[in-house]
């Protein structure tokens, strides 16, 4: 088969799976302007009373504020962290480089009920548990891994005799690193920020386990409401946070050309 032949044949499947992605986003969206009050599709009438709830639930509120102070702070925290420990461990040798790689990366590949269970431990001996501080340091383990990824894979692709030119030319270390390399990684520390702040945002298993009565995060009190309500407030909570994530994603696109650097950094 011709590579002519099979291009129609990916375009339908690349279709394919992109609808299998986005309609249960589309049908959450679709309940959530229902006049019903219970979660049925297709939904019943229109009306937005379920998005003027949601100003009316101060928990929702709480839980939203706290869930973005979280996210911005672990993927500020992840970044530095591992942007500093990628470039570490591929531009130094050490003994024992790949083991702390494994170690850093290990987060992706643990479950998070027993990385959960493990914090709710270490934490509790510490007196950290169910405190904002507590909860940014699992996020951060849990988010940190994902910087790492990326921004090994952006230095792979970053051509060492950029960097050793600007030496040549007298820049010092500090200031090769700092008007050179940084910026030939930024498509994958980039790509890495936003990943950290995703998933620090939408953590269910590790905040439950580390929030409490006196903090708690937006996908946490969804869960707990879910547990007693059953109306489509939720779907309404559901797509603000589709909506605001998308935004996000937009927002980068327009200003730094998000997708051209990803694609920039795979080449």
């Amino acid at each position: 088969m011709t590579p002519r032949a099979r291009n129609p044949l990916l375009l339908l499947a690349a279709m394919f799976t992109l609808l299998l992605l986005v309609a249960p986003l589309a049908v959450v969206a679709a309940i959530s302007f229902t006049s019903n009050a219970m979660l049925q599709f297709p939904p019943e009438g229109f009306s937005l009373r379920w998005y003027v709830q949601i100003l009316k639930q101060p928990e929702f509120l709480h839980a939203t504020v706290t869930s973005l102070q979280l996210a911005v702070a672990s993927a500020a925290a992840s970044v530095l962290l591992g942007t500093t420990a990628a470039i570490g461990i591929r531009r130094h040798g050490f003994p024992g480089r790949a083991a702390v790689e494994g170690l850093l990366l290990s987060p992706l590949m643990l479950p998070q009920l027993v990385l959960a269970i493990a914090l709710l431990m270490y934490l509790s001996r510490l007196g950290l548990s169910s405190s904002f501080l507590g909860l940014w340091l699992g996020h951060v383990l849990v988010t940190m891994p994902y910087v790492v990824r990326l921004v090994l894979v952006s230095l792979e692709r970053v051509d060492p005799n950029i960097e050793r030119a600007a030496r040549i030319a007298g820049a010092s270390p500090m200031r090769v690193f700092f008007k050179v390399t940084i910026w030939l990684l930024m498509p994958g520390v980039l790509a890495g920020a936003s990943f950290a702040f995703i998933m620090s945002f939408d953590n269910l298993v590790v905040s439950l386990f580390l929030t409490g009565p006196r903090i708690t995060t937006l996908p946490v009190e969804i869960y707990g409401h879910l547990e007693y309500a059953d109306d489509p407030l939720l779907t309404a909570v559901s797509s603000v946070v589709i909506l605001g994530i998308l935004a996000m994603l937009l927002l980068m696109e327009r200003t730094i050309g998000f997708t051209s650097a990803l694609s920039r950094m795979e080449k």
